[in-house]
């Protein structure tokens, strides 16, 4: 890939701007991931990351993941599933009591086109807030799917 400037946005999501779009899609379902397993984490992120240049993660060892994920009232790791196929992933970074932040997002490239995105974001907003967030942030990028921004969007971020 040449070269190329990269734009990174910041976005954040209040309670009250929260505008959810579930899928209706049958056999869709959003699964804690718990206790941690690094080995998944490690695979999300380079299956569903690798084709937009997640790149920061790649050479941690598992035991950088395991350290990464040890504290559960820190992170949550969150599966999207369809009909038992997992289909995407989340994690969750609680920041501080009142703030969570979409750390990662992002489906599998067999799931991408059918609207999941929208349900799974919805779906880590949705726990975000259950967790006692008055906000919720996450970081886009102009490397992200070029849809990515405008289904944040239309989320309320």
């Amino acid at each position: 890939m040449p070269l190329t400037d990269v734009l990174v946005t910041h976005l954040q999501l209040s309670k009250n701007a929260f505008s959810p779009k579930w899928s209706t899609r049958e056999g869709v379902s959003f699964s804690h991931v718990s206790p941690a397993v690094p080995e998944l984490n490690r695979f999300f992120y380079a299956a569903v990351g690798g084709r937009w240049f997640w790149l920061e993660r790649r050479p941690w060892r598992l035991a950088q993941w395991a350290e990464y994920l040890g504290d559960a009232q820190k992170i949550e790791t969150w599966i999207l599933s369809v009909s038992g196929v997992p289909a995407g992933y989340v994690e969750l970074d609680r920041k501080a009591p009142d703030l969570v932040e979409v750390a990662y997002l992002g489906l599998l490239q067999a799931f991408i086109g059918d609207g999941l995105g929208a349900h799974l974001l919805s779906s880590a907003c949705k726990r975000a807030f259950e967790l006692g967030a008055e906000a919720v942030v996450l970081n886009t990028c102009t490397l992200d799917h070029p849809k990515a921004r405008a289904n944040y969007e239309a989320r309320g971020f």
